[in-house]
């Protein structure tokens, strides 16, 4: 009996000590979710580049001081437009505010011919650069801008006017007027992004010729297309 007491108290003697080297893990912890990437963040500067076409009407209108009736021609205009640009955003939630500044260079034109019966009147008006200080007004879809412009335009135009052969006139003229339009721009990276843009542009209306006989009066409107490169800081 002796024996089989001994026995039985270190079979619960080792059961024990067993139960006690035990060791109970906890479960391994789920995977963090991965780090959403923060919205891209229109504000800062930028500088780019653009380039594009131009088209509209421009209107010639001769108006005689011999009492006939004045005339209107109109005629078709086109070219291209091309240069650089400068402006800041501010983001507030997803509104986009900014201002931007353009020149560029461009080779719009358009000629009239018109006889009276006697004597051939040719015109030519160019503009030789446009430039705009303009708003911006956008609402931003992450990396993704939708957005309305609209500002003050200038330029300058010459024209030349021949009357039968003889080259009566060779002027330019500043402008001044109004631009409106909408684009979208897109973020590439942090640093680039992409874009396209129309404007209506309108430098109204200035008389570029004047003799005893007749006043000549240009009336210079257009739209343009361009796309655009920025680099933002």
């Amino acid at each position: 009996m002796k024996l089989l007491a001994v026995t039985a108290a270190a079979c619960v003697f080792s059961c024990s000590a067993f139960a006690a080297d035990i060791i109970y893990n906890d479960p391994p912890a789920p995977p963090a979710p991965p780090m959403m990437p923060a919205p891209f963040n229109w504000s800062g500067a930028y500088i780019g580049v653009f380039g594009g076409v131009a088209t509209g009407d421009t209107k010639m209108g001769i108006h005689p001081t011999d009492g006939d009736l004045p005339r209107e021609l109109d005629q078709r205009a086109g070219g291209f437009i091309g240069g650089a640009q400068v402006g800041y955003d501010w983001q507030v939630n997803r509104w986009v505010l900014g201002a931007v500044a353009d020149i560029a260079a461009t080779n719009y034109k358009s000629k009239f011919s018109v006889s009276d019966g006697s004597d051939t009147i040719k015109m030519e008006g160019k503009l030789s650069y446009l430039g705009t200080v303009r708003a911006r007004v956008g609402y931003a879809f992450d990396r993704t801008l939708v957005y309305g412009h609209g500002g003050f335009a200038y330029g300058k135009t010459k024209q030349s006017v021949d009357v039968a052969g003889t080259d009566f006139s060779n002027a330019s003229k500043n402008r001044t007027g109004w631009t409106i339009g909408a684009g979208a721009e897109y973020a590439v990276t942090d640093r680039i992004s992409l874009g396209t843009e129309y404007s209506y542009v309108d430098l109204g209306k200035k008389e570029i010729y004047k003799d005893d006989t007749d006043s000549i009066r240009e009336d210079v409107a257009f739209h343009s297309v361009k796309a655009f490169l920025n680099i933002r800081f």
